[in-house]
């Protein structure tokens, strides 16, 4: 079905071929994930992935399209050379460079783009792939309870962070989905304030935003905890940001676009007169990159489907005090939608 849209773009479009490098893309389409990636070609009538010699054994068991193997470069454009591809269908990220090769040594004349096509199908998980975004899920919830239990005043927040990774691996995961972040104290206050050397003290807000890489599909999540009793402050912006998470995941439903959705949970924080400290989009789609489509923000007018991933994350930033941020993965199902991370959220 996935080769086959492709092939539908190329009819649409009048190409002569889609090449595809993007390594999620690869495996979106292929089932296999070569370290050094590979190249897919898709026609009209024929899809053939290429990949370097030391990766062939690999990709052999583990593709679902024809495999060839290429032992230098030379050899991969003379492959890709008898495809006769002038009009060729490639990915917005493809390089510069790249582009450069296919117009001097396959002689291809025009360039339109793929991701419309790709985004469509990604957007919407399988049931398949839904069970291991749900089983990445459960591996960070797993972490994230490990970070809970084991934050406390003098430790440093990357042994935090690496007793937290360390627990996804023993679970099944390849590694994380991202650079760990525990950010204590003023740095709390930074959205992406990755474990530092700093030792965490008591009093001070801890943000832990985490997640797993679990057979090719990601998982993230965030808490936010005080060490110790926490101040009348921090307990009110905690609450303004549980409170904004908690309608979100409400509200979530088919139909919605994702910039309605961003309306509803910013709409609350700024009731609150802390608008101007929520200083990153709600939320973004979950799938075989951490970041992908679609955007849960005022720019992007995706109507949501069952079958979307998708983070709700509100945050509250203020600078030299702290932060916090309380986020879930979420899928959007028939009438509504379904956290699938599941660690307590009333924490403070």
């Amino acid at each position: 079905m996935r080769i086959e849209r492709l092939r539908e773009f190329i009819a649409e479009k009048e190409l002569d071929g889609v090449i595809i490098t993007h390594k999620p893309n690869l495996y979106y389409f292929t089932g296999s994930a070569p370290v050094l990636g590979g190249y897919l070609v898709v026609t009209s009538d024929d899809a053939l992935f290429l990949v370097p010699q030391l990766e062939y054994e690999e990709a052999r068991e583990t593709s679902r399209v024809p495999v060839e193997a290429f032992k230098r470069g030379s050899e991969l454009f003379e492959r890709l050379k008898s495809f006769k591809l002038r009009k060729l269908g490639i990915e917005g990220r493809t390089a510069y460079s790249t582009v450069q090769n296919y117009r001097e040594k396959l002689g291809v004349e025009e360039f339109v783009t793929v991701d419309k096509v790709i985004k469509e199908l990604r957007m919407i998980k399988t049931k398949e792939e839904l069970e291991v975004i749900q089983a990445a899920c459960e591996i960070a919830d797993q972490a994230m309870l490990v970070a809970i239990e084991e934050i406390s005043a003098g430790k440093r927040e990357r042994e935090i962070a690496a007793k937290m990774e360390y627990v996804m691996k023993i679970k099944g995961a390849e590694k994380p989905a991202f650079d760990t972040i525990i950010a204590s104290g003023w740095r709390s206050a930074l959205p992406h304030g990755v474990a530092s050397d700093k030792r965490i003290e008591r009093g001070e807000l801890v943000v832990i935003d985490e997640g797993a890489l679990y057979n090719h599909y990601n998982s993230d999540t965030t808490r936010t905890i005080v060490v110790g009793s926490p101040s009348e402050k921090q307990k009110e912006i905690y609450e303004i940001v549980l409170e904004a998470q908690k309608k979100g995941v409400e509200m979530a439903r088919p139909g919605m676009t994702a910039k309605e959705l961003d309306t509803i949970v910013r709409d609350v924080i700024k009731e609150y007169g802390y608008g101007d400290y929520f200083i990153h989009s709600t939320g973004h789609g979950v799938g075989l990159e951490i970041h992908e489509w679609p955007g849960v923000n005022q720019s992007d007018e995706t109507v949501l489907k069952p079958g979307m991933v998708v983070t709700v994350e509100p945050g509250i930033y203020i600078p030299k005090f702290g932060g916090v941020r309380i986020e879930d993965t979420i899928v959007i199902t028939e009438n509504g939608a379904r956290r699938l991370t599941k660690t307590e959220r009333e924490l403070i």
